[in-house]
């Protein structure tokens, strides 16, 4: 009984050991990352920001703050194609769909032999990219994106001036 006990502590140790391990290590390398912007030469209030998720697991978006404040108006932008969401032409491309924040899961980044592939298929139904649209009343210098991860919270801070 004295064995039982010892081996269900050991192993009760080593599990939150694991769990406490895997959250330092999510907290310390966020998913969710930004590898450009767009600016509009005609609003000089609008913002397209093309985010990545490098983690493993879909992201979920939650809140959108323009420079402190929560936005007035923001959409994931999705796109079927590798068009980016970013740059001009995003209105144009039939394979671009713009969405409310909450209604679809940003996926993980597919590989560069992923990508090919479905480019050489010519797939237009996965996702291949993701950009954030936030526009409103004031110019924008800083964008918060808050999102969950694997049950996490996060935020990502961009500078978004020119």
């Amino acid at each position: 009984m004295v064995i039982l006990k010892r081996t269900l502590l050991i192993i009760g140790g080593i599990l939150l050991f694991f769990l406490l391990g895997s959250i330092i290590y999510l907290k310390a390398n966020p998913p969710l990352s930004s590898n450009g912007i767009s600016f509009y030469a005609d609003d000089e209030k609008k913002r397209v920001v093309e985010i990545v998720n490098s983690g493993f697991a879909n992201i979920n978006l939650q809140n959108v703050l323009i420079n402190g404040n929560k936005a007035e108006n923001v959409e994931l932008g999705a796109s079927r194609t590798n068009h980016m969401v970013a740059g001009g032409g995003l209105e144009e491309d039939p394979y671009i769909t713009f969405h409310k924040i909450n209604k679809i899961e940003v996926q993980p980044e597919l590989s560069p032999e992923e990508q090919k592939a479905l480019y050489e298929e010519d797939d237009r139904k996965i996702i291949k990219h993701y950009g954030l649209r936030a526009f409103g009343n004031e110019i924008p210098e800083k964008i918060t994106i808050k999102y969950m991860y694997s049950f996490i919270p996060y935020s990502l801070e961009v500078d978004v001036t020119e």
